[in-house]
């Protein structure tokens, strides 16, 4: 479709190759923010604090570091790497161009949100290898060790991370956008991270369904008691993935019929997934 075609008949409808197209543009854009190469910082951070002290960390400590910095400190960058990437259009006054070309902003807002998938989803998933060599290669207890439904919930978790920056971005339009929704997070992550010196530090079980036991070191993981295992709750964080998705998409007022014929049955199941997991 020309941009004349596209004046007078409207928007196409979406296709395939054009979308796998754009997402992977959006993806190595996001994939580019500086933001997102904190926790790879804080990383090598603290293999030449090994080396220059020579205070070698257990493979436990190992584990647990990467899974802190990956699983909890990854979405709330990954928020603020993918509100800026997505806002970036509005913040240099392109929209007006962007109307202008072939394609529906419904197109735009899915690609960015399947770019914020492939890489903040594709950092959990190096972070899910890592924990898995770590455990391999280490002498770790099985309490040391997370089962592979809890290591299936990070990939999740950091996708839902970047869909959020995508969410705020679409729906805060106001200057200083970004800053608030990462401040807000950052806070959040916080207060749940300050409980960590709890007994039994339960704060982790409302992000993932893994909470962290005790101060004593190795840090050990253990599920909270449920009606179902940790499948059943990366199947609820895809829900809550695919909830965002779909009003990050929706967003304008003429869609919003859309929004709620699409999100509806989509949170739906996905608060049956979570009722599937009370105790």
């Amino acid at each position: 479709m020309t941009a004349v075609e596209y004046t007078i008949e409207g928007p196409a409808g979406p296709r395939p190759d054009r979308l796998l197209l754009l997402s992977g543009r959006e993806a190595h854009r996001l994939a580019r923010h500086p933001a997102l190469w904190l926790p790879l910082a804080i990383a090598v951070a603290g293999v030449g604090y090994e080396a220059a002290t020579g205070n070698y960390f257990s493979a436990g400590s190992w584990y647990a570091f990467v899974f802190v910095t990956i699983a909890m400190l990854g979405p709330i960058v990954g928020i603020f790497a993918a509100n800026m990437v997505t806002s970036g259009a509005r913040r240099v006054r392109a929209d007006e161009m962007l109307r202008a070309t072939p394609m529906a902003d419904t197109e735009r807002t899915l690609a960015v949100c399947l770019g914020a998938v492939l890489t903040l989803g594709g950092i959990g998933t190096a972070g899910v290898v890592a924990l898995s060599f770590i455990a391999a290669k280490g002498s770790m207890t099985a309490e040391e060790v997370l089962t592979a439904g809890e290591l299936a919930q990070i990939p999740p978790i950091l996708a839902g991370g970047g869909l959020l920056g995508v969410l705020t971005a679409r729906w805060l339009r106001f200057p200083g956008a970004a800053l608030v929704t990462f401040v807000v997070f950052a806070i959040g992550g916080v207060i749940a991270f300050s409980r960590l010196d709890s007994e039994t530090a339960t704060w982790w079980s409302w992000w993932s369904s893994v909470p962290v036991r005790g101060t004593d070191e190795p840090f050990t993981y253990e599920s909270p008691a449920s009606a179902a295992g940790p499948w059943w709750h990366a199947a609820y964080l895809v829900g809550l993935c695919a909830i965002v998705t779909v009003a990050a998409v929706y967003r304008d007022r003429g869609h919003w019929s859309r929004l709620a014929a699409v999100g509806l049955p989509i949170a739906a199941v996905t608060a049956l997934f979570g009722w599937l997991q009370l105790p």
